[in-house]
């Protein structure tokens, strides 16, 4: 959606497969501990219960995610189920012996660390099932790759599936969209500021090389952004004072509690408009043609090129992060960095209303 002011800029405005089972295969869970919680909960409900029990759980948790009104906490001891229970959760009792998916990520993270080979799109912890999951491009060398990468990790952890490509970063070069460079597009995020004043924060790769950016209607929004260190695909462009509006597509921006995994979260990007979708898997690292991104959440939502940048949020108004790319079958897969990463990485503050 084109920017009409500019100066009262709306971000909403600006803003697989086949499977290879590796091993043997594991249950994913055992029927919910009995009783089962309270009444259905909201999704917001749902998130801002997440840190109470994992504290409950310590030791014990095995996942946490959000499923038909309900959060589920998997746990490896039924020790912790009535506590769960009570303060408002569903317990779900793994299945079989206890089994470390955390360890497994922590391995193929060093086996990655110099960077991830062309076949392998990304890979993470799905907490539903306790596994490991790798996406592995389709072809003639996708066991070949997923054996090699999986050599020597507990099989009962790993799940490969099979995707057509890697997914890709979406700065595109196109003129009259959300902003721009005066040669590519992107999709400005969330409004923030610092004691220097506003900020909006977008994909650190839209920032690049560019040093001025315009809305559609080729105002300037602001000049000289920053972006993030660390591999954290990142950047804010400073704007006027007061115009940045803490609100994505008439919804706004009331905080940063995180959508558990399940959830339904939406995408506001500058081609895609609104693209909805549940999250996946969080902590997820990602190969963008040979650049590696960790620390992402994969979310089954659809987008285009261009939406670089976009915001990520609940219904209920909690900002979940910045687009970064996707992938997966019609670029289906799409993933975010985490808001909190964002501003924390920026030494920003996020804007709510």
């Amino acid at each position: 959606m084109p920017l009409r002011r500019p100066h009262r800029l709306s971000l909403a405005a600006l803003a697989g497969a086949a499977v290879i089972a590796l091993g043997v295969a594991v249950p994913a869970a055992a029927a919910p501990v009995p009783p089962v919680g309270p009444s259905a909960l909201t999704e917001t409900a749902a998130a801002e219960l997440v840190p109470a029990v994992t504290a409950a759980a310590g030791d014990a948790l095995a996942g946490t995610w959000f499923e038909d009104g309900r959060l589920m906490v998997g746990i490896w001891d039924p020790a912790p189920a009535a506590v769960l229970g009570a303060l408002g959760a569903t317990p779900v009792l793994r299945e079989g012996p206890r089994r470390d998916p955390s360890a497994a990520l922590r391995a193929l993270g060093d086996r990655t660390a110099a960077g991830l080979p062309d076949g392998l799109a990304s890979y993470g912890i799905d907490p539903r099932t306790a596994h490991l999951v790798l996406d592995v491009v389709e072809g003639p060398d996708a066991g070949r790759l997923a054996g090699e990468l999986t050599a020597g990790l507990d099989p009962a952890v790993v799940r490969v599936e099979r995707v057509p490509a890697v997914p890709r970063r979406q700065a595109a070069v196109s003129g009259g969209d959300t902003i721009s460079d005066g040669s590519r597009r992107c999709t400005a995020g969330f409004a923030a500021s610092d004691s220097a004043g506003d900020w909006v924060i977008t994909a650190g790769h839209c920032l690049r090389g560019s040093a001025t950016w315009y809305a559609a209607d080729q105002s300037t929004i602001g000049s000289g952004g920053r972006t993030a260190g660390d591999g954290v695909d990142v950047g804010a462009i400073p704007v006027e004072q007061g115009s940045a509006s803490a609100t994505v597509a008439g919804t706004r921006v009331r905080g940063t509690s995180v959508a558990p995994v399940g959830s339904s979260v939406c995408l506001h990007g500058s081609t895609s408009g609104r693209s909805c979708g549940t999250v996946q898997r969080t902590d997820v690292t990602v190969n963008f043609e040979g650049e590696q991104q960790s620390g992402l959440t994969a979310v089954g939502a659809c987008a285009r090129e261009g939406d670089s940048g976009a915001p990520y949020i609940t219904s209920g108004g909690q900002a979940q992060g910045v687009h970064t790319g996707a992938g997966g079958s019609g670029n289906c897969t799409s993933y975010f960095t985490p808001v909190r990463t964002a501003t924390s990485a920026l030494n920003l503050t996020l804007t709510t209303g």
